[in-house]
């Protein structure tokens, strides 16, 4: 109990002294435990939202569609089948077009009366269900026309109100709503709902289909049911489609095809991002830590609790920024796996297989970033970490000889490279996730471009604005943390190395030169980085995506882009130190 008590005490102190390093700490680990829950979680929110909006509309297990223009017979013989518990319809439906805001898409229009079948109750969201002369349009399809109840929007040349808005789990969310579709090749398109009388009369001579829809005893026997009715004799031998609930499921999943694997790659790339950001926390803390074990020391304390003292603040907001994760994924899932607002999109608890990768990334990005340090304070001897003597430098011969005849900005800025190559690895690691993301970015802007007109302006436009949606904001995302750590990385180096920086200034090196030097200790470890990081980009993209590469030009820039970014935000923190007087430096220093 002792040791939990002054663990809990040194938690305390740090949270109440030192805000800004919590914080963002909690800012890395929680935007990658994010990112990570959104792209595990994804899957798993398509399935939930389709079956509670199953659940909720009485939906079928079994969706059939006949060109047969009076299929009651055959709907009597299929209410006798043991295996069959329900049967909704036949319903009249037809195909059409839609019009609202001079706009014309393609839809299906289905017949309804006003009873409540056993099978197959569409939701109504907003309004109320079909009355004469008025349409119902389905949720997602009413968003992309853009019409809410009072609107009024042409169905076949023929001008009604919108009376209503309402989801189904009869149909695929929209663009793959459209079930009144006969034989041949099939179109995306919209569904409305009209009354049985209003559908017939604007359909006109167009034959159009029946609908039956089939709730079976055992939802998940569906494999071979339409072929078992043929065997049967229970459906004619015309044009008769079966489709089963799966099928619909994963024409849903399809709508998140292309934001899953950039979560998941993204969160990946922000826990390196994340990695970079502690370990400029811990490198910025090295000297309090090691004087704190120190002192941990000589009142007694082994490695193991010095080393338990100085992780258990990282282990405390490890959890907590997880925990935020795990919530912030679970609330961004339902909006990122039904951009059509086709389904019942309410939030659920996350699975099990996602509270375990969260936590497993959130422990590898704090570990990573913070028990190395932990250990080498505890390591640290007893009377430097008290005493806090000048640290001797190392003495590089051959770096000496290579570095002596460099321009002086460069040749300080090699020997403060050489001095600390675990920081060159940090920003170069920093500088290749970046490069990676925004090639990334670059590759889908470059196929998007070279994209049928289908997916960039026709109803696929739904799916491929989600996805670039969802790329930008991950990038973003990572730029912003990048920024942050090279902020931190050069603030660091500033910090340590002005003494070193200082002397050099008395021996002759102007203000600039020294300036000069730390943006070219950041520089010489991102050059490497952008070139690692913009193949691995590519490499990614047309690992989930198509083989499409950015001009070359495009390319070109980015990586002029970042390390121009780099070179400015090293020389801002860089700037600052190089304005404070030699003497008061070295005197300070002693």
């Amino acid at each position: 109990m002792g040791q939990l008590l002054a663990a809990w005490r040194l938690i305390r102190r740090d949270l109440r002294r030192h805000p800004g390093e919590t914080l963002l700490f909690l800012l890395a680990v929680t935007v990658a435990a994010t990112a990570l829950t959104l792209g595990v979680a994804t899957d798993d929110a398509v399935t939930t939202a389709y079956a509670k909006t199953r659940a909720a509309t009485a939906g079928p297990d079994i969706l059939m569609t006949t060109t047969d223009p009076d299929p009651a017979d055959y709907v009597e013989r299929l209410r006798r089948i043991p295996e069959v518990r329900a049967v909704g319809g036949p319903f009249f439906a037809y195909d059409t077009t839609v019009g609202a805001h001079g706009r014309s898409v393609h839809a299906g229009a289905e017949g309804r009366d006003g009873t409540r079948p056993a099978v197959d109750r569409p939701l109504v969201t907003s309004g109320g269900w079909v009355r004469p002369g008025g349409v119902v349009v389905e949720r997602g399809f009413a968003r992309e026309l853009e019409v809410r109840v009072g609107d009024r929007v042409t169905v076949g040349g023929r001008e009604m109100p919108v009376v209503g808005t309402a989801i189904s789990a009869a149909t695929g969310v929209y663009p793959w709503s459209d079930r009144a579709q006969g034989p041949g090749p099939s179109d995306w398109g919209g569904m409305v709902w009209l009354t049985d009388e209003d559908a017939r009369a604007l359909a006109g001579d167009d034959p159009g289909v029946r609908l039956i829809q089939v709730k079976l005893a055992d939802p998940d026997a569906t494999d071979g049911f339409g072929d078992r009715l043929r065997e049967r004799g229970v459906v004619p031998d015309g044009w008769f489609n079966v489709l089963r609930w799966q099928n619909i499921l994963r024409t849903d999943t399809a709508m998140i095809q292309g934001t899953r694997p950039t979560l998941v790659v993204g969160g990946t790339l922000l826990a390196v991002a994340a990695i970079v950001t502690l370990t400029a926390l811990a490198v910025g803390r090295t000297a309090r830590d090691n004087r704190r074990a120190a002192l941990l020391k000589v009142v007694g304390a082994g490695p193991g609790t010095i080393t338990a003292g100085l992780l258990a603040q990282y282990l405390l907001l490890t959890v907590l920024a997880t925990a935020l994760g795990l919530t912030a994924g679970t609330l961004a899932a339902p909006h990122f796996v039904d951009p059509s607002d086709g389904l019942l999109n309410t939030a659920s608890a996350p699975a099990p297989g996602t509270v375990l990768s969260a936590l497993a990334l959130a422990a590898a990005v704090a570990g990573t970033g913070a028990i190395g340090p932990a250990l080498r304070a505890t390591r640290f001897s007893t009377v430097h970490a008290l005493a806090d003597p000048a640290h001797l430098l190392t003495h590089h011969p051959r770096l000496n000889a290579v570095t002596a005849y460099l321009p002086t900005s460069l040749l300080l800025g090699v020997r403060l490279l050489a001095r600390r190559p675990g920081r060159a690895v940090l920003a170069g690691a920093g500088a290749a996730a970046t490069a990676a993301m925004i090639t990334a970015l670059l590759a889908w802007y470059t196929a998007l471009a070279a994209a049928p007109d289908a997916l960039r302006f026709g109803p696929l436009e739904v799916r491929t604005d989600r996805t670039g949606q969802t790329l930008l904001a991950v990038t973003l995302t990572l730029v912003a943390l990048s920024t942050l750590n090279t902020v931190l990385l050069g603030w660091s180096t500033a910090v340590q190395a002005r003494r070193a920086l200082t002397i050099s200034r008395t021996l002759g090196a102007t203000p600039g030169q020294v300036v000069t030097a730390l943006c070219v200790a950041q520089l010489l470890p991102a050059v490497p980085g952008v070139a690692v990081g913009m193949p691995a980009g590519l490499g990614l993209y047309w690992l989930f995506g198509e083989t499409y590469t950015p001009p070359a030009s495009w390319l070109l820039a980015a990586a002029a882009g970042i390390l121009a970014a780099v070179a400015a935000l090293t020389a801002l923190p860089a700037w600052v130190h190089s304005r404070s007087p030699a003497a008061g430096v070295l005197h300070s220093e002693s």
